[in-house]
């Protein structure tokens, strides 16, 4: 069943809709209680492309906001939130706790990735319930639902200090992870069946970064060597709707709210690195002393943003590589990576320590505005940059915050949590 792309956006917006009031007023305990015309078996096609659509709205937003909250995207806005957001000095009821996936000066966190894991669930449930005569390609959806619902944990648990779902306890990200794992082995059992094996692959490379994530580097590395060579998985934009714009070409070219962070500036002068390529608009932004610099990969409203592919499972395999001792296959891959960016050959020293380090920079550049480094910084426990205490240019100091805290929209109206911790 094809469905419309109005359709596809119309039953979103319910979806978002619901699930958002569940998040902020608890009037809806059940996104999924959207009446009997919508879920229903007829409408399975729709009902995923609708989830699927609410993660990767989710992931444009996640991927502005720890950009900047980070070391990859830099404010040029003369905004006090946003000073907050690029300084580190977030509280709980800063923006990124409620705006949703139509936010662009002051991108959404904990909403649209609950709002993407949510309808995602849903989803599934809806066809778990279904039969295969009802639903033909059932498996396929399950799958794909599972997979995407899958990735929405993950981000939850690289970029949130913790979480809550469904009015349930708060909880830490390794618990997060846990909740990821169990979405990704349900998506590789469904696309396994449908013989779907994109998805199979999109789940696989997810489940291998959940368990990097988690410290199980060996498991990391099994999943990750099954993924074929060219393999990625893209969000695609389009740029009418303003929740499905490239939001770093809003930040950066259009809106110029933001600009690329000169860490990345200075890597991409000094050796012309494809993957970090950055150009200069020239003017100022409102902050009054910010160059406005873009990056090339996300030029146009309708640039497509990487979810998953094929370096990031070798990248895996080369950790694990350095983990277990076989730094020669670690700098196999890494010169593998080097050479198909231009970059020579890795030169420095046999040693763990050594190698680690260039791995960290290859994912930096892999990975550059794809979601990756906040979870890298948390996961690898790489020191912050500028630094703690370091002066910020719009007035304060860097702080030495790494995380999303739990909003207190989430702590105030879900009854399981402890609100002294405000």
């Amino acid at each position: 069943m094809v469905a419309s792309r109005s359709a596809i956006a119309a039953l979103a917006m319910v979806s978002v809709a619901a699930a958002c009031n569940d998040l902020t007023t608890l009037e809806q305990s059940n996104p999924g209680q959207l009446g009997p015309n919508v879920f229903a078996p007829q409408n399975a096609d729709l009902i995923v492309n609708s989830s699927r659509g609410d993660f990767e709205c989710a992931f444009n937003e996640y991927i502005a906001a720890s950009g900047l909250f980070m070391d990859e995207m830099a404010d040029a806005i003369s905004q006090t939130a946003n000073f907050d957001l690029d300084r580190r000095t977030i509280t709980p009821d800063s923006p990124y706790g409620t705006n949703t996936c139509d936010a662009q000066q002051q991108p959404g966190v904990y909403t649209p990735l609950s709002v993407a894991r949510a309808s995602n669930d849903v989803a599934v449930q809806h066809l778990e319930g279904w039969t295969d005569a009802q639903v033909p390609d059932r498996s396929h959806l399950i799958a794909v639902a599972s997979a995407y619902g899958g990735y929405s944990f993950v981000l939850m648990g690289e970029g949130m200090c913790s979480a809550a779902f469904d009015l349930g306890p708060e909880e830490t990200p390794p618990q997060i992870f846990a909740d990821a794992m169990v979405r990704f082995d349900t998506a590789i059992a469904a696309a396994t069946r449908a013989n779907d094996t994109e998805t199979l692959d999109l789940a696989l490379l997810g489940r291998a970064r959940t368990e990097l994530d988690l410290g199980n580097s060996a498991d990391a590395a099994t999943d990750a060597a099954l993924i074929p060579a060219g393999f990625e998985v893209d969000i695609d934009h389009d740029a009418t709707a303003t929740r499905r714009q490239n939001l770093v070409f809003i930040q950066t070219i259009q809106a110029q709210f933001g600009s690329i962070d000169t860490s990345i500036i200075n890597r991409f002068t000094t050796d012309s690195d494809p993957r970090i390529a950055v150009t200069s608009t020239g003017a100022l932004g409102s902050d009054g002393h910010t160059i406005v610099w873009f990056a090339n990969k996300d030029a146009l409203p309708t640039s497509p943003q990487a979810l998953a592919k094929f370096s990031e499972a070798q990248l895996i395999i080369a950790e694990n590589d350095v983990n277990t001792g076989d730094l020669n296959d670690a700098v196999t891959i890494l010169n593998s990576l080097r050479a198909a960016a231009g970059q020579p050959a890795y030169s420095g020293g046999l040693t763990a320590p050594a190698v680690m380090a260039d791995i960290v920079e290859q994912r930096r550049r892999e990975f550059f505005l794809e979601g990756h480094r906040l979870g890298d910084i948390r996961r690898l426990g790489l020191p912050l940059s500028p630094a703690t205490g370091a002066p910020y240019v719009d007035g304060g100091a860097y702080a030495d915050q790494s995380c999303f805290p739990l909003p207190n929209v989430e702590r105030i109206n879900n009854p399981n949590l402890d609100r002294t911790t405000r």
